[in-house]
């Protein structure tokens, strides 16, 4: 009985003092007169993400409230870290561009020590990140693109052939899958000169990986938000960024790749190449390379992966969305070929890297796809010293997290009038003008912009190209219609998959 007495009297002070944290927590927003979310313990606003919702449902709840009530802002909580939804295409411009200095972090959990590929581009911050962006630029320069334009076009022919094999049988086309086979092609020919082979064999190792890091489950989900939340605990405690399985596949194949290069002195149009330059030189360019500082191979393993990974599935993404609206509105699919086939006459019939620039209404139906679809659905900040919004006479404190709720402001009807339709045409010049600089963010904006945009858009526009030149597109019946977003899925994808018919022209 003594025993009960000492325990409880132990627990119930402890219980009382957790009680009163999570009061004070999530009331962070509300002290500082800035609309919130209701939150509770020890999910905050997290609380069935992944299962019942998906994270942009959550920040669309945050994005409408603060729209209603007229503030440039609106408060959640993702498990006890307080974060504000921006709610104002001004105060998004100011984030990403105007003050970007003082919103120049993501604020991810890094930790190179125990997970080598976590320090990658899209993840570090400070001045590592910026020396990291300045060394590699200068590899996605058009004309660095260029040169990989034909191995696209070599595995593009895989990528009709396999469609085309579908059609002829008159099978249901699981075109999700066959466009992840073709862009994971690609880009590990064009990042290592891999053959993935993912398209002969329908699938690969690489893919499966792909899936870990992409499709992870809910619970994945909760430590990648505690990790976050507490970050120097996490790292005390030798946590990984990623699932180990992923470090212990894609470290030896960047490290064996390098080496093979560098004992036989193999160069190709790659990625990979320009990285062995990085690390050997200092630099992509031709100038003296004495004095500049050089990538270890750490650094070329993390940069291979987030290109590898984020080039590939954005990239598939997008290509599948784009392809399944095309074969859901036939007038617009027909408007789309016949552009293809009159500049494709301008250039032998040949699919080259100057016929697809001169298709602008292609760009229009990539860019509508990219609103409805943004493969990342939003952008998160962290304030990197006090930021005043005088909006809501509020100061964001030092490593307040910050987020742009890109799904949200894509599906704005106050900005796209009936969002949810398919129309091209919101990306003719003229509507493009007359809208906010700031109401179409797939890339994001300022320094901190997606490095690959032009490659993962060239992937894209060569896919489709290659498809309608060829083949004519109908939704088949298996496909759930209307469209759901997979909950658990970091990028975004069609519950179900995205299943098309296709015919020979």
């Amino acid at each position: 009985m003594a025993y009960i007495s000492v325990l409880l009297g132990l627990l119930l002070p402890a219980v009382g003092l957790l009680y009163y944290y999570a009061r004070q927590v999530y009331r962070y927003w509300s002290d500082r007169n800035v609309p919130q979310l209701e939150a509770a313990f020890p999910f905050g606003n997290m609380k069935n993400v992944g299962t019942k919702f998906h994270i942009n449902d959550v920040m669309d709840v945050a994005y409408r409230k603060g729209k209603s009530l007229g503030t440039v802002g609106c408060g959640m909580y993702f498990m006890v870290s307080p974060t504000l939804i921006v709610t104002d295409l001004n105060f998004a411009k100011r984030i990403l561009v105007k003050d970007f200095s003082s919103f120049h972090d993501r604020g991810l959990y890094v930790n190179e020590r125990d997970d080598p590929l976590s320090g990658h581009l899209f993840a570090i911050d400070g001045e590592r990140w910026r020396f990291l962006r300045n060394k590699l630029s200068p590899t996605f320069t058009s004309g660095k693109i260029k040169q990989m334009f034909a191995t696209i076009r070599e595995i593009g022919d895989e990528y009709l052939e396999s469609v085309g094999k579908y059609a002829d049988r008159k099978e249901a086309i699981d075109i999700k899958l066959l466009s992840q086979c073709f862009t994971c092609d690609v880009v590990g020919s064009c990042a290592f000169g891999l053959r993935c082979n993912s398209l002969k064999n329908k699938g690969s190792r690489l893919l499966e990986i792909g899936d870990m890091v992409f499709k992870p489950p809910a619970w994945r989900n909760m430590l990648v938000f505690l990790q976050i939340s507490f970050k120097k605990l996490a790292r005390a405690l030798h946590m990984s960024a990623m699932p180990s399985a992923i470090g212990a596949f894609f470290m030896p194949l960047v490290r064996d790749t390098v080496e093979t290069r560098e004992k036989n002195l193999i160069e190709r149009p790659d990625f990979l190449n320009l990285l062995i330059q990085l690390k050997n030189k200092g630099t992509v360019e031709d100038e003296p390379s004495e004095a500049l500082e050089k990538l270890t191979l750490n650094e070329v393993a993390a940069q291979a992966f987030v290109f590898f990974f984020a080039g590939f599935e954005t990239s598939s993404t997008t290509l599948s969305f784009a392809l399944f609206e095309l074969a859901n509105n036939r007038e617009i699919q027909e408007r789309a070929r016949e552009e293809i086939l009159e500049k494709l006459k301008l250039h032998d019939n040949q699919i080259t890297y100057e016929a697809l620039k001169e298709m602008t209404y292609l760009d229009q139906i990539i860019n509508e796809t990219l609103r409805i679809y943004p493969p990342v659905p939003q952008l998160l900040r962290v304030a990197t010293q006090p930021y005043l919004i005088d909006e809501m006479n509020c100061t964001l404190e030092k490593g307040t997290m910050v987020m742009i709720p890109i799904y949200s402001i894509h599906h704005d009807p106050t900005i796209y009038p009936d969002p949810k339709r398919f129309d091209p045409d919101r990306f003719s010049p003229e509507a493009v003008q007359a809208r906010h600089s700031h109401s179409f963010l797939p890339f994001g904006d300022g320094p901190r912009n997606c490095i690959g945009m032009r490659f993962g858009l060239l992937e894209v526009k060569f896919g489709i190209v290659q498809m309608l030149s060829k083949l004519r597109f109908t939704v088949n019946p298996r496909m759930q219609l209307p469209v759901a977003i997979c909950k658990t899925s970091a990028v975004l994808e069609a519950d179900g998959g995205i299943w098309l018919d296709a015919v020979r022209l």
